[in-house]
């Protein structure tokens, strides 16, 4: 139900009062006066009384509700003035905040840069660091290298001075010259051999999109460093049936095995045996490298792709290759398990996936 307004209800009020005060008035006026002039006067003195007390009444209530209207803008005069204030402090705490900020954006983006700057300096470090191991690495195979390269050029040697001696004596034989011929080509053959895995180990590329056949690496790598077997150490292959071929960095691969393989061979004191086997694990190209050599305390085990550490006597290693080898494998999004025993040998697990994601 809909309810009056307060000003509706006063001027009901005030027209009721009224007409409550005119018929009253007038009736109480002619009880007791007869006189035509005298009711005149009365009735004029009742006009007068009735606007007097009205009039009192209005000052009275407008003085209360204008006084109370007074108070109620004085105060909202302050809460403006308050609220005035405090939107000043709140925008001037803004401003400071918005100056913190950009401030602190600054730190951030100058220890952004300083992270980038120390990132890039890691990097570079880090292929220093590669081509170093493996610039140590062609130094310890380079004597053995020289040899390997030495016998195919002592078949050549004699096949043409077989050949020269023929042709000399003008004697040319067909079973000599081819006997002569094939062994020149097996020490052309031999040389090509070694300098392409020489070739392959040496190159020099950030790439990780060569597709690299894990075998060809392999036996590239088993060609380099056969001199440091001699005639102690024999080797034994068991390969996947296809191809295991994955996309990443050919150069540092070769690094990977050459350095895991040498390791292998100064772990083995007297004679002993090498064994190489590969197949493919879901996704995976898995290399195996076991070794009958004089193993590691289970205590290092963890500790051998540590920088600098190293088990072997001292001058003989600088306790970076493993350490680079398993940065490598991890930039191939791969994996390198390590197993060993002493006085038995040790087995080196390599994962690699068939799709390299990137380096990391």
């Amino acid at each position: 139900m809909a309810t009056f307004r307060f000003e509706y209800k006063i001027t009901l009020v005030y027209l009721a009062v009224g007409v409550v005060w005119i018929i009253f008035s007038d009736r109480l006026i002619n009880t007791f006066i007869s006189d035509d002039e005298l009711l005149t006067k009365a009735q004029t003195y009742k006009g007068w009384f009735y606007v007097l007390v009205t009039a009192v009444l209005f000052f009275l209530f407008l003085r209360k509700h204008l006084g109370q209207l007074r108070k109620t803008e004085a105060e909202l005069e302050i809460h403006r003035d308050n609220l005035q204030v405090l939107v000043e402090e709140k925008t001037r705490g803004l401003d400071q905040a918005v100056r913190d900020l950009s401030e602190k954006n600054k730190v951030i983006n100058q220890q952004n840069e300083n992270l980038r700057n120390t990132l890039k300096d890691l990097q570079d470090t880090q292929a220093q660091l590669i081509q170093s191991d493996k610039m140590a690495s062609l130094g310890v195979l380079t004597a053995g290298v020289a040899h390997e390269i030495n016998n195919p050029l002592n078949y050549i040697s004699g096949g043409l001075s077989g050949l020269k001696s023929i042709i000399h004596e003008k004697k040319p034989g067909k079973e000599k010259t081819e006997l002569f011929l094939d062994s020149i080509g097996q020490g052309i053959e031999r040389i090509s051999s070694i300098v392409t895995g020489l070739n392959n180990f040496s190159r020099d590329t950030d790439s990780y999109n060569e597709y690299c056949n894990i075998h060809e690496i392999l036996d590239n790598c088993l060609i380099i460093i056969k001199s440091r077997m001699k005639d102690r150490i024999s080797v034994t292959k068991k390969y996947s049936e296809t191809p295991l071929v994955i996309q990443g960095n050919t150069g540092q691969l070769h690094q990977v095995f050459i350095n895991i393989l040498l390791n292998a061979i100064q772990a083995i004191d007297d004679y002993g045996t090498v064994s190489i086997k590969t197949n493919a694990a879901n996704q995976d190209a898995r290399i195996e490298i076991k070794d009958t050599g004089c193993g590691i305390e289970k205590e290092n085990i963890s500790k051998i792709t540590d920088p600098f550490f190293t088990t072997k006597d001292p001058g003989e290693g600088t306790g970076l290759g493993l350490s680079i080898t398993y940065n490598i494998i991890k930039n191939h999004k791969g994996s390198l398990a390590i197993d060993s025993e002493l006085n038995t040998g040790t087995i080196v697990t390599v994962l690699l996936p068939e799709k390299n994601k990137g380096n990391g």
